[in-house]
């Protein structure tokens, strides 16, 4: 395990990175009052001009349905998706949400600059808007070949029932608290247990979500860029946590 404090790497010379998801929780009263016009609102910036737009599958559920269902009110209606097809935005009554496909690129170079853009963009489009939760997640798929990782007992993890190790069929979850107001859920699963489009040669996939506790809330943009700095430094240290070091220092720059 990598000793926490210990230097990590910036970039990988294979990137492990298949989706990169930042959700927002929100809620608003010009929301409550006006739902179709704000999301239609929202859907239409300049940043998004060029996006496609494509209904999701609770799009034809009533409003005053979804408006009454907890659930509902936090999935998306819309989709707008990317002219190439590595960028979506989804919108819903009380949530947004940014994806950004493989390949990844980089945080600085462009992932945190289109998040910041999107929060911005709710800010300055939301009167009276409540941040209810944050959640950022990193859905990595590792390789033999791009990532020296061939199955479960390639990883610095160790699962033991009645003094036998599993290293091969596997789907845990665990949190850890990083914070007063944080947790991280990490699953580690072989391919099996994943659903949707991972790369055929996939042998591990670690799902990394740090995301606010329930009782989390603000309507200050600062406050929101801060937590996404914290909640990347703490993703990057849960996922390193899985590798060994010498497994690092074959893939780091």
């Amino acid at each position: 395990m990598v000793a926490r404090g210990t230097p990590l790497p910036k970039k990988l010379k294979n990137d492990a990175i298949i989706e990169a998801i930042l959700e927002i929780q929100f809620s608003s009263k010009e929301n409550d009052d006006m739902p179709e016009l704000f999301i239609a609102r929202l859907a239409d910036i300049e940043a998004w001009k060029n996006y496609s737009k494509r209904p999701l599958p609770i799009y034809d559920i009533p409003i005053s349905i979804r408006k009454s269902d907890p659930n509902l009110r936090t999935k998306p209606v819309i989709e707008l998706v990317s002219p190439d097809n590595l960028e979506s935005v989804r919108i819903g009554l009380q949530v947004i949400s940014f994806h950004r496909r493989a390949p990844y690129v980089g945080w600085d170079e462009l992932f945190k600059p289109k998040i910041f853009e999107m929060i911005n963009t709710l800010f300055s489009k939301t009167n009276k808007l409540t941040i209810a939760r944050l959640g950022l997640r990193y859905i990595n798929a590792l390789s033999t070949n791009e990532h020296y990782i061939s199955s479960l007992k390639d990883l610095d993890l160790k699962l033991e029932i009645a003094g036998e190790y599993l290293t091969e069929s596997l789907n845990i979850n665990f949190t850890t608290t990083l914070s007063d107001n944080t947790n991280c859920t990490v699953r580690v699963a072989s391919p099996e247990f994943i659903q949707g489009i991972v790369p055929e040669d996939t042998n591990i996939i670690i799902d990394v979500d740090v995301f606010t506790k329930n009782d989390y809330s603000t309507n200050d943009s600062h406050t929101v860029h801060s937590w996404l700095d914290f909640a990347h430094d703490m993703e990057k240290i849960e996922f390193f946590h899985l590798l060994p070091q010498d497994v690092i220092n074959k893939l780091k720059i």
